[in-house]
């Protein structure tokens, strides 16, 4: 009898995961869109992206442009412009830690600590508004390609979001990580903004790895962003990048689960 009643007793289990597994995206679901309508009605913090957006091409892509006529065989501005994207993406991305920690403190993800869902829920679904909302702008910019000099293709245009897609997904995480690790809000703000300014310029966003010096060439290599500036560049200029586009992938697939594994220990403490 207890060999008979043993299988009845563990049939439940694919359910009661299914169940978790629904509850779980729904938690996420639901912070995702709490988050991107929020962001949608604050048009101040849209239109200062763009802004910044406007300033970056106008010093380098058109400032520049006169004093550097080319990079090998292509012209400067459309050299850079992959790289200007990237800059956005990757300051919206880690910028998204900030926001988290501001709701984990004084905001609606308090109560929701104390939710019965997973305490992962929380952060991945700061990570998908995130990634939608940065996706988006980089479609819209990228549209401006031909005026910077980049010959688009329909194959290219897919491409190169799906670039800028994972680019906002592993730099959310990552800012989401430095707000678990680092849980006051005024140091983690601190420690964002002393971190950025090396990070977005010395990813070869504005000049390759090819033309430092070993030392700094060796510092840019050890920058996550260097793999993805240079993946959505190969994309973009259809090669010509610093490495493979495989090597790029993976270098930036490794970051984002080592991300993930730090964020899933911290979160759920």
């Amino acid at each position: 009898m207890t060999a008979a009643t043993a299988p009845a007793s563990s049939a439940p289990a694919p359910a009661v995961t299914e169940g978790r597994l629904s509850v779980a995206l729904r938690a996420i679901s639901v912070i995702a869109h709490r988050d991107l309508l929020r962001q949608v009605k604050r048009p101040g913090v849209l239109l200062s992206q763009a802004v910044q957006i406007v300033f970056f091409v106008l010093v380098y892509a058109v400032g520049f442009d006169g004093m550097i006529p080319s990079v090998g065989s292509v012209p400067f501005s459309a050299y850079v412009f992959p790289g200007i994207i990237a800059i956005q993406v990757v300051s919206i991305g880690v910028a998204s830690g900030q926001t988290y920690a501001w709701d984990r403190e004084y905001g609606v993800l308090r109560e929701l600590l104390v939710a019965p869902v997973p305490r992962i829920c929380l952060p991945l679904g700061k990570v998908a508004a995130g990634v939608g909302m940065v996706t988006v702008q980089s479609v819209v910019m990228l549209g401006f390609s031909p005026l910077m000099g980049v010959d688009l293709t329909a194959g290219r245009f897919a491409a190169a979001a799906g670039c800028y897609a994972l680019a906002a997904t592993v730099f959310s995480v990552i800012g989401l990580c430095l707000a678990t690790v680092i849980t006051r809000v005024q140091t983690l703000q601190a420690t964002v903004q002393l971190a950025m300014f090396p990070m977005l310029f010395l990813s070869g966003s504005v000049f390759s790895a090819q033309d430092a010096p070993g030392w700094l060439a060796l510092i840019m290599h050890l920058n996550p962003m260097t793999y993805a500036v240079d993946l959505a560049r190969g994309t973009l200029l259809g090669g010509g990048g610093l490495l493979a586009w495989w090597a790029d992938l993976t270098a930036l697939g490794g970051i984002l689960a080592a991300a993930l594994v730090l964020l899933r220990v911290r979160s759920g403490r």
